[in-house]
């Protein structure tokens, strides 16, 4: 069978049909899998508050608290005392087991009474000798006057020791902790009671180092509670207790008291959450999201179809905005996380073969 000329194949045809297939196969990967870019996201700017704010994590706590321990161990006689009881000042909490004590200061006593009776021998002794006093009649005055002075000082001891097995508050308030476990053996590091007064509810927080300086008394703060997520307190700084400590991180910190107004909760002593304190405000200013503000103080507008960069005039910051003073207007659109690099002035086209023109020199139209 004889095969037409023009199907016979010849070196221009198959260079031909080569370059046609090199050139359907690169077209297909450049426009096939080539993505849609992302669209530009743009923001408005926009008037309204904005406040510089310290945050922190910290707890609820009273005006005072008191842990209440023995000062020396020994059996609990008796505890006073529940969770949740009110107490007064002064108010007996809990005793130890005092008959073994009794027994020493009865003891230190009868001692005393001894050595009180052979020191007044002693002195009796000497009576009207102070001229001509041997050194013997000394030596065993002396020794007979330390001997009373010794058991006197026991009984002092016996007595302190009596005292300091019996627990009083020393303040009025809720008692949030107390063992209950009566005739059990405690120690002097086993705490008995904790006593918080309440008269006043504060937020204790730990404030970097560094953020101090921007924190004064007088503060206003707004505190959340894990257990009230959506309640406001409102508070002020109360007090900076005027010492740094170490977290378990590492990092310096100083407490700060926050005074809340009448906070209408049911009080927990310990209960967490975070505090926001505001040490600057800036009311109906122009404002712009953070992450549309470039590190040098510009940003890319739109403007009659066009992207330019402005350079502004920043203010105070929060957590997520920034004030604008100069370079931008209400409603104006910003573009939101521009390139660090500035944009040259050009239309917002999406011709989709712009990038094809340009990779071979021509421009996209």
């Amino acid at each position: 069978m004889r095969i037409p000329k023009i199907l016979k194949p010849s070196k221009k045809k198959i260079i031909a049909l080569a370059v046609l297939v090199t050139v359907l196969f690169l077209g297909f990967n450049f426009f096939g899998s080539q993505k849609k870019p992302a669209p530009l996201q743009f923001t408005e700017v926009k008037r309204q508050d904005i406040k510089s704010v310290v945050s922190s994590s910290g707890s609820l706590t009273g005006t005072s608290v008191a842990n209440l321990k023995f000062k020396s161990g020994g059996k609990l006689s008796y505890i006073n005392v529940k969770a949740g009881d009110w107490v007064k000042k002064y108010q007996v909490i809990a005793g130890l087991d005092t008959r073994d004590l009794s027994i020493t200061l009865q003891q230190a006593q009868n001692t005393l009474v001894a050595k009180d009776a052979a020191a007044k021998k002693a002195e009796d002794d000497v009576k009207n000798h102070d001229k001509d006093e041997t050194f013997s009649q000394k030596e065993t005055r002396t020794a007979a006057q330390v001997a009373r002075d010794n058991a006197f000082d026991s009984v002092k001891s016996a007595q302190k020791a009596f005292e300091d097995a019996v627990i009083v508050s020393p303040i009025a308030g809720v008692v949030t902790q107390a063992i209950q476990t009566e005739g059990q053996n405690v120690g002097s590091s086993d705490l008995i009671a904790q006593i918080v007064d309440m008269s006043s509810i504060y937020f204790d927080t730990d404030v970097d180092e560094a953020d101090i300086t921007n924190i004064a008394v007088g503060t206003p703060c707004e505190v959340i509670l894990d257990a009230y997520p959506r309640q406001v307190f409102k508070g002020l700084v109360d007090q900076i207790i005027p010492q740094t400590k170490t977290t378990s991180s590492g990092a310096s910190v100083v407490t700060v008291r926050i005074i809340l107004d009448n906070p209408e909760l049911v009080f927990v002593n310990g209960l967490s959450g975070q505090s926001s304190i505001f040490y600057q405000a800036s009311f109906n200013a122009l404002t712009i999201p953070q992450e549309a503000l470039r590190e040098d103080n510009s940003v890319v507008v739109e403007a009659n179809g066009k992207l330019e960069n402005r350079k502004v005039e920043v203010g105070i910051s929060s957590d997520t905005e920034v004030e604008i003073k100069n370079g931008l207007d209400e409603n104006e659109k910003v573009l939101l996380n521009p390139p660090a690099a500035a944009v040259r002035p050009q239309n917002q086209s999406n011709n989709p073969l712009g990038g094809f023109f340009r990779i071979f020199g021509g421009r996209g139209r």
